[in-house]
């Protein structure tokens, strides 16, 4: 996305496009500062949220291990049946922690988690096993986005 600053009078403005509505060009201008040097930081800003849509999601540290122990708590104790309870723990702390507990939760990508899923079915899990294994990551980071704001995109 392209945007830019000139001076008016004594103030620099920034603005950039915002796309087309109705087959016209949507132009942004603002107010950016005194200085050039503040109406670039302000163009830059207003790019960025302007690309993340208004959202504010910074993106947490917390590591996979972790949110795992705070998914378990904060949702599947309070939603969840007794023997699901049961099943959930057993994955998170049998097969999901010892692999996959020590990258950030950020920092999982699709490629690690098929890597994760492949192993396991070569060690011999059915697909029954796998699709349990996908069901608990894929509830997981779904509610790593909503509601509870640790990660941008669901990497499963």
């Amino acid at each position: 996305m392209q945007g830019g600053v000139r001076k008016r009078g004594n103030t620099w403005y920034y603005y950039f496009e915002a796309g087309k509505v109705d087959g016209k060009r949507k132009k942004i201008e603002r107010k950016g500062g005194k200085t050039k040097k503040e109406a670039l930081v302000a163009l830059r800003k207003a790019l960025d949220e302007f690309d993340k849509c208004g959202s504010t999601v910074n993106e947490s540290n917390i590591s996979v291990s972790d949110y795992f122990d705070y998914w378990f708590k904060e949702y599947v104790l309070i939603n969840c049946k007794y023997n699901t309870q049961v099943s959930y723990k057993r994955i998170i702390n049998n097969h999901i922690k010892p692999n996959l507990g020590i990258y950030k939760l950020k920092s999982l990508t699709p490629s690690i988690l098929q890597e994760f899923l492949n192993e396991k079915y070569r060690n011999g899990f059915s697909k029954n096993t796998l699709s349990n294994f996908y069901g608990v990551l894929s509830g997981a980071l779904k509610a790593a986005i909503h509601p509870y704001q640790f990660i941008k995109q669901n990497p499963i």
